[in-house]
């Protein structure tokens, strides 16, 4: 049964009028008074909400925020993947409120050797969300009611806020630019400080300075003498530094960046802000830190646990496995460190020379992401307005990205309201782009220019007709003055026509870049082409004069009527603007279908190459085995015998068990890092590591090739009785295989042919290549020639190759490594060891133990006194539990019936041990693109 719903609540009241006062009560209950708090007026405004969505509604390409359109490196990204789908559930949840614990240790340890100062993780490092909170941290911890702050123009933006929000003043002093001499490019090191002014913005309401160095938007280098005079002045009236130096490692030219917290005095009154997202090329993650002495970092931490608190495990934990990487690598070509300057030194020098064949002039940064470039030359683009309250950067900014599809940012968004028209004819352009970001910029910049050039031919061929383009006088105003104006322009524009049809003058070409003084030559971005940028070519169909005479030669639309053609008949110009549209957009699908073709039959090739790799088999090994023992269980053995024969032992086990790599570290601090070379002493203790490194590479040499590597020594006077490893490459004379060892021979060879090389065979093989004579080199041998052939032909071939293509043991390398933290350090594969094992009675059963996938693996064997002997005398470990080393701390012979296990047994019993497991994790191919490049036997 239906019944009738009667009516709600709702519409009960909204029936009725204001006379029951019902409107009239929620009108009046409405709040008057304000509800802001009076820290928040003045800063509520800001640049980068206002011109990011300017570059999202109108921007093509976006060089205006900070922030790189190209990926973190794999390392980083690999990690955080790990950190997030690993075992370890807690990197799921809180960890310490003032910073994940290995992140901020590693920091530690970092910032260490770069201060010279010793540091306590828990106390004198923070983690933020990013080094904007450190930032806020900062003003709110230090800053009271009355306090002046020193900021230093150009600045980010936020310090002036934040300093305001905090209760303080802001002071200004701006870096004042010299003109460089002999008509150089301007650099950011001409932008200097007046040492007087600075001094005179000292007083006794002064709290602190904030120094940003590399400065964005700047991009300058504070030099250490200017660095001085800011120390000596923070001394003198006993004031705070508060340093931003996320830019830090972005420094270009051979620049060095100078920490001030590192100058005499200034330790105990700096507090370091840095970010991972500058320093690893992932700004989204949103991971800073300070760093600074515990009487200052106390108040930080105050603020930061009243407010936000904790910051993402996971990403922390990715952001310490990357520090944890670059400091094994610091300061050598591997490190993504000396990488990334190096790459966008490039990248900045291309966008130099970009601006500067468009008419701007570019001032060279010397470090950061930014540089900035001088807009004087585009004034006629966008005229300026007289007594406007906008600075005319930012209005050209905005007309730029609307008209132009550029988006930078105006300089004058990075000064204080009273100095804001001083610097208004700069914009900020970000050079951290992907290669085909920045040609996309230089193609719109060199269009630009020639659009520019054709409206001077323009005005400059007015100038030369000026007695016939005469415009009528008119009262302004009156629509027939407007009309005889309008009709004047009609003929001014006809006549121009006919002359340029007449004449066809040629334009001229956009004036030479200026030679950029403070820039070496640029390597163009890859597709960019290699010589000098030249500006688009106007001969493209819809673009410039020549389109329309393109679009008649193929059949479309009749080009425009010109001069007397327009004279002899009339024209239906709204039927030929029609047909002319028509043509272009006929055009512009043509375009489109052959370009979507293009791509069809790319991506068919891209499948059917990829299906033609899946069903060819891979044979090969892509990972890597490295064992590391002490040079110490020599020293156990009684006599020269003994200790050749124990080393034998150790390369048998070696070898049956597919060892890539051997490290032989010292656990006594003897500091040997070589075994090339004339060694002296046999049989002495404290030589144990170079005899053993000496017998194992002996062994592991073919019989044929030992004459030629290794001259008589008293060290190897009884490896002849050992037995032979009598590996795949230890081949007869007479046995055929697809690869051989040999040494470049001293013969002389025609020109262009390769050197001779002996591989123990019958004949000699001439290689593809002219290589130094003595040389050892691993070898592909071509199918037999005629049996009347006197020489062999054959490719040079990595040492690794036959066994990631064949998959064939091709013997070890022999690694000496001076203590236990450089047989990490000095990895010879560019990803490092992404799977390090330690052996210890004290390690969980290896029966419980699941290996993750890896490429190269690391097995660790300790001496007579266990792994704890090499940690406690290694100067650059602070553990004392060895078991923090390694991913996984491993008893390979759980209930043992003796006491004592000997390396050698202890290396037999765990590989053969650790193999199912190792087979285990290795049944997933590493892709093709995981795959180690790195050869740690040498080619």
């Amino acid at each position: 049964m239906l019944r009738r719903v009667r009516p709600s609540l709702r519409h009960f009241l909204l029936e009725r009028k204001s006379s029951t006062g019902y409107s009239s009560y929620f009108s009046e209950a409405k709040m008057s008074r304000p509800v802001q708090s009076r820290r928040l007026e003045g800063v509520d405004k800001n640049i980068w909400v206002e011109f990011v969505k300017l570059a999202a509604t109108y921007s093509t390409v976006n060089l205006g925020q900070g922030f790189p359109d190209f990926p973190p490196p794999d390392f980083l990204k690999e990690a955080l993947v790990t950190a997030l789908s690993g075992e370890n559930h807690m990197l799921h949840q809180y960890t310490r409120a003032f910073g994940h614990p290995p992140l901020v240790k590693i920091l530690a340890q970092l910032f260490e050797k770069l201060l010279g100062q010793e540091l306590d993780p828990m106390t004198n490092v923070m983690v933020t969300v990013g080094a904007y909170q450190a930032l806020f941290c900062c003003f709110q911890a230090f800053v009271d009611e009355g306090d002046e702050v020193i900021i230093i123009e150009p600045f980010f933006d936020c310090y002036e806020q934040m300093v305001t929000m905090a209760g303080g003043t802001p002071v200004f002093v701006p870096l004042r630019p010299k003109a460089p001499e002999n008509g150089k490019m301007m650099s950011s090191a001409d932008w200097k400080l007046d040492s007087a002014e600075l001094a005179s913005k000292f007083n006794e309401r002064t709290k602190a300075i904030v120094l940003n160095s590399p400065n964005n938007p700047l991009g300058k280098v504070f030099s250490r003498g200017e660095l001085e005079l800011i120390a000596d002045l923070c001394v003198k009236h006993d004031v705070l530094c508060i340093s931003d130096e996320v830019y830090e490692w972005l420094v270009y030219d051979g620049k060095e960046h100078i920490r001030i917290a590192s100058l005499p005095g200034m330790w105990d009154r700096t507090v370091i802000i840095g970010s991972a997202g500058k320093t690893f090329s992932a700004t989204g993650w949103k991971v800073g830190w300070t760093v600074g002495p515990n009487r200052l970092l106390q108040h930080i931490r105050t603020v930061h646990q009243n407010s936000v608190y904790h910051c993402a495990t996971a990403a922390q934990e990715a952001v310490a496995q990357g520090f944890q990487r670059e400091l094994m690598l610091y300061g050598k070509p591997d490190s993504y460190f000396v990488q990334l300057p190096k790459e966008l030194q490039k990248k900045r020098d291309w966008l130099v020379q970009s601006l500067d064949a468009a008419g701007m002039k570019p001032i060279i940064p010397e470090g950061t992401y930014f540089l900035l470039a001088d807009i004087s030359n585009f004034k006629s683009d966008v005229p300026d307005v007289p007594n406007s309250d906008e600075p005319y950067d930012s209005r050209f900014a905005k007309w730029m990205v609307k008209n132009k599809g550029l988006a930078a940012i105006p300089l004058s968004a990075f000064y204080c309201g009273a100095h804001k028209n001083n610097y208004s004819h700069f914009i900020r352009f970000c050079f951290a782009k992907e290669e085909a970001t920045l040609k996309a910029a230089n193609d719109i910049l060199q269009k630009w220019k020639q659009e520019k050039t054709r409206q001077q031919a323009f005005i400059n061929s007015l100038a030369t007709a000026k007695p016939s383009l005469c415009i009528p006088q008119s009262t302004p105003g009156t629509l027939s003055g407007l009309s005889s104006v309008i009709q004047a322009a009609k003929q001014n524009l006809r006549a121009f026509d006919e002359r340029t049809q007449a004449e066809q003058p040629r334009l001229p070409p956009p004036p030479p870049a200026r030679p950029l003084a403070h820039v070496p030559p640029a390597s163009s971005p890859q597709g960019a082409g290699t010589g000098p940028l030249q500006p688009m070519s106007t001969a493209r169909g819809g673009h410039g004069r020549g389109g329309s005479r393109k679009m008649a030669e193929r059949g479309g639309a009749a080009p425009r009527p010109r001069g007397g053609q327009a004279a002899d008949r009339k024209v239906d110009w709204r039927r030929w603007k029609q047909e002319r549209k028509a043509e272009k957009k006929k055009w512009k699908e043509m375009k489109l279908l052959k370009k979507l073709e293009k791509q069809r039959m790319r991506e068919l090739e891209e499948k059917r190459a990829e299906k033609r790799e899946e069903q060819q088999e891979d044979r090969g090994r892509h990972y890597t085995l490295s064992v590391a023992l002490p040079g110490s269980i020599l020293n156990n053995a009684q006599s020269l015998e003994l200790r050749t024969y124990l080393a034998g032992q150790i390369a048998r086990a070696c070898a049956i068990f597919c060892v890539d790599e051997i490290v032989v570290f010292d656990e006594h601090g003897e500091d040997v890092r070589s075994v090339e070379g004339d060694f002296e002493g046999i049989g002495r203790r404290g030589k144990a590591c170079v005899q053993l490194a000496r017998i194992l590479q002996y062994l592991e040499c073919p019989q044929y090739l030992r004459k030629s590597f290794f001259p008589k020594h008293e060290d190897l006077q009884f490896a002849g009785l050992l037995n032979p490893l009598d590996s795949p490459h230890h081949m007869r004379v007479d046995e055929d295989s697809e690869y051989r060892e040999g040494v470049v021979l001293d013969r002389p060879t025609k020109p262009g042919r390769g050197s001779f090389v002996n591989c123990g065979m019958r004949k000699e093989v001439q290689i593809d290549r002219q290589l130094n004579p003595g040389l050892r080199v691993t070898v592909r041998l071509e199918e037999p020639q005629k049996p009347e052939a006197k020489v062999r032909k054959g490719i040079v071939v990595s040492s690794q190759h036959p066994r990631t293509v064949s998959g064939l043991y091709w013997g070890y390398s022999v690694r000496l490594a001076s203590c236990l933290s450089a047989v990490f350090s000095e990895c010879p594969f560019k990803e490092g060891y992404d799977l390090s094992i330690g052996t210890s009675e004290r390690g969980s059963s290896v029966d419980e133990a699941t290996l993750p996938s890896f490429r190269h693996a690391l097995v660790v064997f300790g001496g007579l006194e266990g792994l704890e002997a090499g940690v406690d005398v290694d100067p650059n470990l602070e553990v004392t539990d060895p078991s923090v080393l390694f991913d996984f701390y491993l008893n390979t012979c759980p209930s043992q019936g003796s006491r004592t296990i000997r390396t050698e047994e202890a290396l037999l019993i765990s590989l053969s041990a650790l193999r199912p497991h190792i087979d285990a994790a290795v049944k997933t191919p590493v892709p093709a693109e995981g795959r180690e490049t790195t050869d740690p036997a040498g080619s």
